[in-house]
């Protein structure tokens, strides 16, 4: 009766290492990219609605002081 070997060479090991190692190359810099877009799109809306709260507040006939007055 022959014994059959259960298990992974190192060569095998060494390439799934490989592959997992390409595919992080690949993505990290692409989640970074989302990251800053998320964090872009933030900054942009609170630009808006600081904005908006500006006109608002101008249409009582005066200018804010701090970002307290506004409301935001």
């Amino acid at each position: 009766m022959k014994l059959k070997k259960i298990g992974f060479t190192l060569i095998e090991l060494l390439v799934v290492v490989l592959i997992i190692g390409i595919l992080a190359a690949i993505a990290l810099p692409q989640y970074k990219k989302a990251v800053e877009k998320a964090r872009a799109m933030e900054a942009l809306s609170f630009v808006r609605a600081t904005g908006q709260a500006v006109q608002i507040y101008e249409l009582s006939g005066n200018l804010p002081k701090n970002f307290e007055d506004l409301d935001i």
